[in-house]
């Protein structure tokens, strides 16, 4: 790591913030001291080695200061909304409008309200011992959203937080706590969108009670200079599933780092996720999927599409605990390159330590199939608009998984547009 060359990312005026709880104060300066040892990143650093963080530390970004912005394109319909705007609430969801054991709310609201709650679990899945941008996010953010599903409950609607970055040279720091209890089950929608030359820096905890479901869809949606740092932190107890469908649409630099670990037999874990990346944009995945018991089973499934002189980096971990046998864990990587400029680097990894699993891991970089193209040119469609199709049909993989239709046909359109106006569904 380096020390900090600036301190620009940190603003010492927390009041009226989660951080005016005294237990999450303390925690927050914890974060804010070792953030201060850690410094961000550099390239030294092997999880780190293809990320160039130029676009944030080399940049004087400020606190986001309140603003409104239109955020009607990414409501859903018949769907649960809070709505953040540059770190405060803006619009939460009726509590007459949940059923039973459901609660929706902002954190500042929790940390009064549910202190054990948010004691139990906020800052205590996603680690900052390691992780400097979670540590810069632990000290900062100002307002979250504390998602809690009580023993038993079912939402039957998504659940759509909105966290909205708008002006130029500024910096959020959402924050997500989600906890389903034993037997619940949900459909979590996050959508991170920043406009202008912003950054966001979001932090994301995720507890799966024995026996819950939970379906998470995360979204990244940035202007060409926007940038985003985030993680994802999810533990998955006996008989749960967690499944996680992501996406990252634009930007300068794009970043996710994704930890679940597998804690209770006949846990599940599902990982989809599509970057689409142009320009000198730089789309970035790291996974670390930890098998610690047995008989546990995780799939991850990453596409990855380049154009211009951008550059995509997976980089996904499975650990398979001593104890754990009987694990199931398969990874697949994909890579196309639209230009023969972008650069894709796809590291699988495996730490295996028990003997009895199944392990297995595929990786491809490739550019479009020429036979296909000639196919599909020989029946009249021009070139731009056939390799559009395949495209589409490469991104498909990725986006049949997502569990919200509206949210599965918003991507297919912008992707779409992005790929040429002559592609239709």
């Amino acid at each position: 790591m380096t020390t900090m060359r600036s301190t620009h990312l940190f603003q010492p005026d927390l009041a009226g913030s989660i951080h005016a709880s005294p237990i999450l104060a303390s925690l927050g300066s914890e974060a804010r001291e070792r953030f201060n040892e850690l410094g961000f990143p550099s390239r030294r650093d092997e999880d780190w080695r293809l990320t160039a963080l130029t676009p944030v530390t080399g940049h004087p970004f400020s606190r986001a200061p309140e603003a409104t912005t239109a955020t009607e394109h990414w409501t859903l319909p018949d769907a649960v909304t809070i709505t953040f705007v540059n770190d405060r609430l803006v619009g939460g969801a009726a509590e007459n409008d949940l059923p039973a054991g459901i609660t929706i709310t902002a954190l500042s609201s929790a940390a009064q309200s549910q202190t054990q709650l948010i004691e139990e679990h906020l800052g205590r899945l996603a680690s900052f011992d390691d992780q400097p941008f979670v540590a810069l996010n632990t000290a900062q953010s100002l307002e979250g959203a504390l998602i809690h599903l009580a023993p038993g409950a079912i939402l039957d609607r998504p659940i759509n937080i909105i966290y909205a970055t708008t002006g130029d040279d500024v910096v959020t720091y959402p924050r997500t706590l989600i906890v389903a209890e034993e037997n619940a089950k949900a459909t979590v929608v996050e959508t991170f969108v920043g406009d202008g030359r912003s950054l966001i820096c979001p932090v994301t905890e995720i507890a799966v009670g024995p026996s819950a479901t939970l379906q998470h869809t995360r979204l990244i949606e940035l202007s060409a200079e926007g940038s985003c740092i985030g993680s994802v932190s999810a533990t998955v107890e006996r008989n749960a599933a967690y499944r996680l469908s992501s996406a990252g649409l634009g930007g300068s630099l794009a970043r996710t780092d994704i930890r679940v670990g597998l804690n209770g037999k006949g846990a599940d874990a599902t990982l989809d996720g599509l970057t689409l990346v142009g320009g000198k944009g730089q789309g970035i995945t790291h996974v670390v999927v930890e098998h610690r018991v047995p008989n546990c089973t995780s799939t991850q499934r990453y596409r990855s599409v380049l154009d211009d002189r951008s550059k995509a980096v997976f980089t996904g971990c499975i650990i398979v605990a001593e104890d754990a046998q009987k694990t199931d864990a398969r990874q697949s990587s994909r890579s196309l390159l639209r230009s023969s400029d972008a650069v894709a680097h796809n590291n699988p990894q495996l730490e295996i330590y028990a003997d009895d699993v199944r392990c297995t891991h595929g990786s491809t970089v490739g550019q479009l199939d020429e036979e296909a193209l000639f196919y599909l040119r020989a029946r009249g469609i021009d070139r731009l608009t056939a390799e559009g199709l395949l495209t589409l049909a490469f991104a498909a993989e990725v986006l049949e998984g997502i569990p919200v239709e509206a949210v599965k046909s918003r991507l297919e359109d912008q992707l779409m547009a992005q790929l040429g106006p002559e592609i239709t569904r």
